[in-house]
């Protein structure tokens, strides 16, 4: 590309209006897309009112300025009012005043504080530095790739924010699932532990009655003797567990019967081999017994 040479002559008319620094205030409504987040709404709100801010200090300017530019190759007042923005965006520094968000449009009311005259003597010696329209051009690339760039890293955020959410959900959903099972869990500890005191329970009844029957048998066995009447037995072995009276009277001492014939201890017989309605002479011939006493 051919080189051009720019001669640019200001005549600054300086009063004190000029001489001082200037503030600047624009606000700006963005009506956000549906890809917009919060973040990326704000960032493209204040771009904007950046750019109005720089416009009307680029007209300030060239209201105090008067100039004239040499030209070749398209160089002309255009490209000079792009350098004013251009110049100013790198000195100036973007307060925010006021932003609010409503879900669908971002307000925002900015203020940018700037000498005039600092602005076109950057401009001068910008100007008088630059050699080709190469330079040119790569500015305005630059300044077209910036709002590219924010507009790529807006749908990055997005897309980000959204697996976000996808993940946030699907945590809550395994955290609600382990919440159910531990309570599950706590309700199957309850009933085991119940279980195991009524078992407990149980097994503590189980060896009270095992007891009593083995001392009841030990009565039995140890103090009953033949020819005993049924009071005598009672009286040296307690009352009887339980009573058959089918053939005759005879009384049951865990695990034994005492059997009576003709009123008096005939013998003493375990448990297993009692046969009810059978008398002592019946089992010897009929089951052959195991006699404790005879």
């Amino acid at each position: 590309m051919r080189s051009v040479i720019i001669s640019v002559l200001f005549f600054i008319f300086i009063d004190a209006s000029f001489s001082q620094e200037k503030i600047f205030i624009r606000d700006y409504f963005y009506k956000a897309g549906e890809n917009d987040s919060k973040i990326s709404a704000r960032e493209k709100a204040l771009e904007q009112v950046k750019v109005l801010l720089l416009e009307e200090l680029g007209t300030y300017v060239e209201s105090w300025v008067n100039y004239k530019v040499e030209e070749k190759d398209q160089i002309n007042k255009d490209f000079f009012e792009q350098e004013i923005k251009t110049i100013s965006a790198g000195i100036t520094e973007t307060k925010i005043i006021d932003e609010t968000w409503n879900g669908y449009e971002y307000y925002i009311k900015a203020q940018i504080t700037a000498d005039p005259e600092e602005v076109v003597r950057r401009i001068n010696q910008t100007l008088s530095a630059r050699r080709s329209s190469q330079v040119i051009d790569s500015l305005k690339v630059l300044l077209n790739s910036s709002i590219e760039e924010i507009e790529l890293k807006s749908k990055e955020l997005e897309k980000v924010k959204i697996q976000l959410e996808n993940q946030n959900k699907e945590v809550s959903k395994k955290q609600e699932t382990l919440n159910t099972l531990n309570q599950q869990l706590n309700s199957a500890k309850v009933q085991l532990l119940s279980y195991q005191a009524q078992e407990k329970k149980i097994l503590s009844e189980i060896e009270e009655i095992e007891q009593k029957i083995k001392n009841s048998t030990s009565k039995a066995i140890n103090n009953v003797r033949l020819g005993m009447i049924p009071a005598e037995v009672r009286q040296v072995c307690g009352e009887p567990r339980s009573y058959d009276d089918c053939s005759g009277l005879n009384y049951n001492y865990g695990s034994v019967w005492v059997m009576f014939e003709g009123g008096i201890v005939k013998a003493v017989i375990d448990a297993r081999d009692f046969h009810r309605c059978a008398g002592v002479n019946g089992h010897v011939t009929l089951y052959n017994p195991r006699f404790i006493l005879k």
